[in-house]
């Protein structure tokens, strides 16, 4: 075929350029800071891109597994990946997450990925304590970084500190997999365990009064509250009975509450947790979307009148799922004083992300402990970080705490997070249930002064207003709830934030 005039001249172009080239070994020896150089890269997809030559050196022996949201549109599905596509792929796996026991002094001890019933060798494995916590963890250390380019938004996660930016370590550590904390009445710790005992009676620790207009048979966990979860205990308390495990246990500090955040994020590629489920990959063999309306769907009235606003969920539902993903169905009780006695009284998707139930929302909400929002009415709220958690932690104080963010003093759809300081904290709200976060921001900071906790995630009758990212800012740290629980969780070592 024969050539046009413009397509001959470019092949002329190119044939001078080859000929012209220099071998390596002629060039003239670089000048400069390694840093000032740039050098041609080329991504997974074949598309070619610069990069600081000394950036690439050190990404080269750590690879990211990463994604970036463009913020200009407001979508909360990510717009691509960066880094290494084959360490995203394989992040999971990487970082060991999955379902562990966990002794009182750290040593964890892998499950069977898809029997929780026994261990990795096929040795049975006891769920109620007598051999180590039900915890849902990381079996290696990893780094956070976030950053933005024009109107992107980058996160990272990478096994090592990355060159040039602020890069946040998250030790070794879980939390449970249950998604809320079990109490021991007997000895007053914070546990995560699966068991039917009295010992473990959930909800305020007493069966659930017979009065309910729409209640629920009385022999079963929504009315005895057996196998279910504690409630009705303020996040102080939780922390106390907690670190009554020994050094390294907490109750959600947020540190372990900022790692499931950042995990969701970075291997789903989606900010709204609630987004459709989607069993499979996307083309480049990444998982997408999010988990569904959850736990989230029984509205307050209905709540109310079947058991005051108790758990729902026993602690044993999703056992069957090991490390998977996914949804399981779960159907609650016909209440008795129905037409129909026999049909459930509602039935939920409950989430499963590698073995952790909830996926980070709905049911109960979870307090958070380290984090405290000092909040002075119509100017301004601030939110501190504990720089340690090996000290003791005074939710009524923000003497020795690191100032890391300001969130607004009105409610809404969160738009934007902060990750300074790994708070994850609202810095603007304006979004709705499809676009950004899709989570909603309670606070009573435009008309009340004070310090406040954290709790995350919402409850089961929050319905769209839910979400993994979703934050309540209105108590103190003495209050106390029918649908507020706290995971426990844990640290090998003492998980510090620089100032």
């Amino acid at each position: 075929m024969a050539l046009n005039e413009k397509q001959e001249a470019g092949l002329l172009e190119l044939l001078a350029a080859f000929e012209n080239g220099k071998r390596i070994a002629d060039l003239e020896p670089a000048q400069g800071e390694p840093g000032a150089m740039r050098i041609e890269v080329m991504d997974a997809s074949g598309e070619t891109r610069s990069m600081e030559l000394e950036r690439a050196v050190a990404e080269a022996g750590n690879p990211i597994a990463g994604r970036w949201w463009d913020d200009s549109l407001g979508t909360p599905v990510a717009g691509g990946w960066f880094g290494s596509l084959e360490a995203l792929r394989n992040l999971p796996a990487t970082l060991g997450l999955g379902r562990y026991l966990v002794t009182d002094d750290r040593q964890m001890r892998k499950l069977d990925p898809t029997d929780s019933t026994r261990f990795e060798d096929g040795s049975p494995a006891a769920l109620d304590g007598s051999m180590g916590q039900c915890m849902w963890c990381w079996s290696r250390p990893w780094y956070f970084t976030t950053w933005k380019e024009g109107t992107r938004t980058y996160m990272a996660i990478t096994l090592k500190p990355l060159e040039g930016r602020k890069s946040y370590r998250i030790p070794v550590g879980g939390t449970s997999w249950l998604g809320a904390g079990v109490m021991d009445r007997t000895e007053q710790k914070l546990c995560s365990v699966i068991s039917d005992d009295e010992r473990y009676r959930g909800g305020s620790g007493t069966a659930r009064p017979d009065t309910h207009p729409k209640k629920p048979a009385a022999d079963t966990p929504q009315a005895t509250m057996l196998g279910m979860a504690a409630t009705a205990i303020s996040t102080t308390n939780f922390g106390t009975y907690a670190r009554k495990r020994g050094e390294g246990w907490e109750a959600n500090w947020f540190v372990a509450q900022a790692a499931v955040e950042i995990l969701l994020l970075v291997i789903m590629g989606n900010r709204n947790t609630q987004a459709p489920y989607c069993a499979e990959r996307d083309a480049d063999g990444l998982y997408q979307g999010g988990f569904g309306a959850g736990v989230t769907t029984i509205g307050s009235a209905n709540w109310n009148d079947y058991n005051g606003y108790y758990p729902l969920v026993p602690t044993n539902v999703g056992l069957e799922m090991g490390d998977g993903t996914g949804l399981v169905p779960y159907e609650v009780p016909a209440a008795e004083n129905t037409d129909n006695p026999e049909a459930p009284f509602i039935t939920f998707q409950v989430p499963c992300f590698f073995g952790l139930m909830h996926a980070g929302y709905g049911h109960l909400w979870r307090w958070v402990r380290g984090l405290t929002i000092s909040q002075t009415a119509g100017e301004k709220t601030e939110v501190y970080v504990a720089p340690s958690m090996a000290a003791a932690f005074n939710p009524n104080s923000v003497e020795g705490l690191l100032k890391v963010a300001e969130c607004p003093q009105k409610e809404g759809y969160i738009k934007r997070k902060s990750w300074e300081g790994l708070c994850g904290m609202p810095t603007e709200v304006g979004g709705s249930s499809t676009t950004w976060f899709g989570d909603w921001l309670y606070t009573n900071a435009a008309t009340q002064t004070g310090l406040r906790v954290r709790a995350a995630g919402g409850s089961a009758n929050n319905g769209t207003f839910a979400g993994a990212f979703a934050v309540i800012a209105n108590g103190a740290a003495t209050f106390a709830y029918a649908y507020y629980s706290s995971p426990l969780c844990f640290f090998v070592e003492d998980p510090e934030i620089a100032a």
